[in-house]
């Protein structure tokens, strides 16, 4: 098992020509810099010892000891980040760490006492840098961070009424004293992550960006993830759809272009898997819209210009009353559901129209906007089921700006099904349970089952 106990990195370091230089080149503290794709730039204290050719360094975080002694399968004994580094002679400082919760690699550079590198995989994937200082004063004020993360968190969640409750109201207890005690950016949006419990809702980070929160709306309907994120194949007289996220451009046309070579093959079965795909955005649209056959509405955000007048959510006469929102742009949608209380979601068939057998594959890691899918294919009628509850995170998240960097994702909207309600908490049930592993293989048991009846008949 796998402890937090951090940043295991082994690595090599090289003072070139005239030899090695321990003392005078590595010992000492260091303010190290990881600039990573998941947490953007967290800047740490470092405390590096040497022994010969053998470096140990430990971060020097202020939370340490709080953030210990949470629950949880983490060890933070020893800090919040811990690298051992071995001297090598051929110019390359590679080598390998463990970071809390994934494996990576990293390479560095020490040019003119400052360190410089990269980190390939996992969850510190990204660059790192590093330069002395003389003591640990805090990076940032911390508490200043957290007064105006508070006016957002209030100004922007789309129920006020939520941060009352008792699960809230513990984490920011919790988080309160984290900033308080925090002398680096590891303490604060490590603390974030180990405090928060996803109670009362989900869909809420905290991170730190060299952008802003309007700088990173722009490229959002433009984003492409860069890899196959949902490709067919076709096994007899069944097609199996694997869509891997709900996210990007290329994503959409990439489902587009697989019903495109459904329609041309015309099996009689239709898998679509769903299975641990954690949503993004709008590839809903033409995931749903070439499987049904009559305009479908689905369901209706709630923004909190409903819930601050509202004390529940409003009737299906209401919803349905509410005018359609159109365009599928993430931005519009955005500005859409802050601007208005009710914004209602409907569908529309598309062509080519698949109308076989359809089986839907999800998975307890099915979550978000691909929630949204799947119970519209529920509503439908012309889908089974197949696997396990999704995960119950039916929320749309969208980016504010905090102060010095900070960026907060939070839940402006919540989504109600017109057929069964509220997802959020809930999930979305299966027609035919089946394990995550089995689910494949129990549609198509279903389907050759439908096939032989129909051949009998």
């Amino acid at each position: 098992m796998k402890k937090f106990a951090g940043l295991l990195v082994t690595v090599g370091f090289l003072v070139c020509c005239t030899g090695i230089a321990w003392a005078d080149d590595i010992t000492g503290l260091w303010r190290v810099t990881f600039d990573t794709h998941w947490l953007g730039p967290m800047g740490a204290h470092v405390s590096i010892e040497q022994d010969a050719g053998n470096i140990r360094g430990t971060s020097l975080s202020g939370s340490t000891a709080l953030l210990s002694r949470l629950p949880g399968d983490h060890d933070l004994s020893d800090g919040l980040m811990i690298f051992t580094a071995t001297a090598h002679e051929d110019g390359a400082y590679t080598g390998s760490f463990l970071a809390p919760w994934q494996e990576g690699d990293l390479s560095l550079t020490l040019d003119n006492g400052s360190l410089n590198g990269s980190v390939e995989g996992g969850a510190f994937a990204g660059t790192i840098s590093g330069t002395r200082v003389e003591s640990t004063a805090s990076i940032r004020d911390y508490t200043a961070v957290l007064e105006t993360f508070d006016t957002v968190v209030a100004s922007k969640i789309f129920a006020p009424g939520d941060l009352q409750q008792p699960g809230y109201l513990e984490f920011r207890s919790l988080f309160g004293e984290i900033a308080a005690t925090a002398t680096d950016d590891l303490d604060l949006l490590f603390g974030f992550h180990l405090a928060w419990k996803n109670d009362p809702f989900s869909h809420f980070q905290l991170k730190r960006s060299h952008q802003t929160a309007e700088q990173m709306f722009r490229m959002f309907d433009s984003y492409r993830v860069g890899f196959d994120a949902a490709t067919v194949e076709f096994a007899e007289d069944t097609a199996i759809l694997k869509v891997r996220t709900m996210m990007g451009a290329d994503t959409f046309e990439q489902i587009e272009a697989a019903y495109d070579r459904i329609a041309e093959k015309q099996p009689k079965n239709l898998i679509i898997d769903l299975r641990e795909n954690g949503g993004g955005a709008f590839a809903v649209k033409p995931l749903v819209e070439h499987v049904i056959d009559e305009p479908l509405d689905a369901g209706f955000f709630l923004s909190q210009i409903w819930t601050r007048t509202h004390d529940a959510a409003p009737s299906r006469e209401e919803a349905l009353a509410a005018p359609q929102w159109s365009g599928w742009s993430i931005i519009s949608f955005w500005n859409s559901v802050q601007e208005q209380g009710i914004t209602r979601v409907r569908f529309h068939p598309a062509e080519p129209n698949y109308d076989g057998n359809v089986y839907v594959l999800v998975d307890s890691r099915s979550a978000s906007a691909t929630e949204l899918a799947v119970d519209a294919f529920r509503a439908s009628g012309l889908t089974t089921i197949v696997g396990e509850r999704t995960a119950g995170e039916m929320l749309s998240q969208s980016m504010f700006d905090v102060v010095d960097g900070f960026i907060v994702s939070l839940p402006v909207a919540d989504y109600y099904s017109i057929a069964h309600g509220r997802i959020e908490g809930q999930g979305v049930p299966v027609d035919v349970e089946s394990g995550s592993s089995e689910a494949l293989q129990t549609a198509e048991t279903l389907a050759a089952g439908k096939q032989k009846r129909r051949t009998e008949e």
